[in-house]
């Protein structure tokens, strides 16, 4: 199961069905799109859980998704892993909110 799957169950998002061709249903999540990961994004910098910096030099980093040992190779998986490691760390109150915007 991807991180993302994760996310979406700790976030108890519905999976949406679809008829298959030849007669089955599929089931899936909506989509990690790039907006619903900013929205994330911006959210966690609120609540001081991400950090976005830049020098004068503009060179910027990112710090925040170091959380746990679990390695990811792309953006996505790695935003979802973060959310997953902070869950137990959420309020009801952000963790609706994270619900909403994964909805």
């Amino acid at each position: 199961m991807s991180e993302i799957e994760k996310m979406m169950q700790n976030a108890n998002v519905k999976k949406y069905w679809n008829s298959t061709p030849y007669g089955g249903i599929e089931e899936y999540y909506p989509p990690f799109t790039a907006e619903k990961q900013l929205k994330i994004m911006e959210l966690l910098v609120k609540k001081g859980m991400l950090l976005f910096t830049f020098s004068t030099q503009k060179n910027y980093k990112v710090s925040g998704f170091c959380r746990g040992s679990d390695y990811c190779s792309d953006i996505n998986e790695a935003l979802a892993n973060y959310i997953n490691n902070l869950w137990q760390d959420l309020t009801e109150e952000e963790k609706q909110q994270v619900k909403g915007i994964l909805e």
